[in-house]
């Protein structure tokens, strides 16, 4: 019985990791890292590895929320409280960007 409940547990941490990656259109995951540069690019990390997304990610894992962008402060608001709240959001990229563009973010329950 002991075995049946270690194993249990460790196939249940299992898909807990696999569930925390990035795929192919973005991540969802808590935010490490916020960080804007004087063009007024919005550069944001995660503790995930950014690489798998179909994007060329910013030189140390980030995806960038660019300024002329429609919405920018919208979106960039709903990044700063799942930073400073430590809550998970989804960041969804544009796939087969240049670099990591962030296309929207989802805040949900069920994250």
């Amino acid at each position: 019985m002991k075995f049946v409940s270690i194993l249990a547990l460790a196939l249940f941490t299992l898909n807990s990791h696999s569930a925390e990656q990035c795929a192919s259109w973005g991540c969802v995951s808590t935010i490490e890292e916020l960080y804007t540069n004087a063009v007024g690019n919005i550069y944001v990390s995660t503790p995930l590895d950014e690489t798998g997304a179909n994007c060329t990610v910013y030189p140390g894992n980030y995806f960038i929320l660019p300024p002329d962008q429609q919405n920018t402060d919208k979106v960039y608001s709903q990044i700063l409280a799942a930073y400073i709240s430590q809550s998970k959001i989804q960041l969804r990229i544009t796939e087969g960007d240049g670099y990591c563009k962030i296309k929207y973010v989802r805040q949900s329950a069920v994250f």
